[in-house]
């Protein structure tokens, strides 16, 4: 509503209200924290090579196919960004207060937690910018139509995100990973199947439902695993790893798979166009399904912690699911 009537400048809007909500009832809800550690001093440089190593590297992947993957901003780009990283390796490793202990990485959950989240955002998260081409590119949405086409999955999204704590500590966290990547997997496979030049929004129903309960749990399932035998006063810095791999592979992936959706439509115009974005599309989206399902042979390296069933320790006492304290919300 608000893209359709302002602009689409003015979804950010959105976000104040929310964040003016949380920001009040944080001081109320959450606990006040431990008392800092002194003697310690906040990294800058390892900070400034991390954000430019991966800024680069981001620019580089987006802007490739608008300005040419040989292009000299394009290359350039990518190897100041390698060498920012580099640097940033080299950084850590002599720092006395590193921003990311290298020895978080030798933590076998965090390092698959790690690589789960850089997949699920190239493939989980393209399927949005997928099926927003397909509404509007193909069935000539406009954006409410579009916004309405998507409450059902988000419905979805939020309930399972809600469920995925409870699940984890009822049936394991590798299991509950693994499952919810399949049933994601046989979702995705089930929505490109049901997309087609002329196919109505029902036939897309099952696969938004399937690829949306797994979308809600393998999210919050990641940043469980992510905080899995870690140190609480590390939590925090595991959860920024995850997050960051997310980032990058939402880049990676969307760009990749761009490339398998606008293969065939190359000089095309009017019907001929919009019957093969509709193909291009599909093709991408079963993509992504094979893509969900390799990641499910990832999480397969999970290791619960020796005496739980896999969930990070629990903040004062509360219940299991309460640990989510270290997972997205860090």
């Amino acid at each position: 509503m608000l893209t359709q009537a302002l602009g689409w400048e003015a979804v950010f809007f959105v976000n104040v209200p929310l964040a003016a909500i949380d920001l009040s009832l944080a001081f109320a809800l959450i606990p006040a924290d431990r008392a800092r550690e002194i003697g310690r001093r906040f990294d800058l440089p390892g900070a400034l090579c991390a954000t430019s190593g991966v800024g680069l590297l981001v620019f580089a992947l987006v802007q490739g196919p608008n300005l040419g993957w040989g292009s000299t901003g394009i290359v350039a780009s990518a190897v100041a960004g390698l060498l920012s990283l580099m640097a940033f390796v080299v950084i850590e490793r002599r720092s006395r207060d590193p921003l990311m202990p290298p020895r978080l990485l030798a933590n076998r959950n965090l390092g698959t937690a790690v690589a789960i989240a850089f997949l699920f955002y190239g493939t989980f998260g393209s399927v949005l910018y997928f099926l927003t081409l397909y509404f509007q590119d193909v069935h000539s949405y406009d954006a409410l139509e579009t916004g309405l086409a998507f409450l059902l999955p988000t419905t979805v999204v939020v309930a399972c995100s809600a469920l995925a704590g409870r699940m984890a500590t009822r049936f394991g966290l590798r299991p509950t990973l693994t499952a919810a990547l399949l049933v994601g997997s046989l979702g995705a496979t089930a929505l490109g199947l049901g997309m087609s030049p002329d196919g109505p929004y029902a036939a897309l129903i099952p696969g938004l439902i399937l690829v949306s309960i797994g979308d809600g749990v393998v999210f919050t399932t990641i940043f469980i695993a992510a905080g899995t035998g870690v140190a609480d006063r590390e939590q925090g810095v595991s959860s920024g790893i995850a997050s960051t791999s997310t980032s990058v592979g939402a880049a990676v992936g969307l760009a990749l798979l761009v490339l398998v959706a606008t293969s065939g439509t190359g000089g095309l115009a009017g019907e001929a166009l919009r019957i093969a974005t509709s193909n291009g599309l599909r093709a991408a989206v079963l993509v992504i399904a094979g893509a969900i399902a390799a990641t499910a042979l990832v999480a397969l390296n999970l290791r619960p912690q020796p005496g739980t069933r896999g969930l990070p320790p629990c903040p004062r006492g509360l219940p299991a699911p309460a640990g989510l304290r270290s997972g997205q919300g860090s």
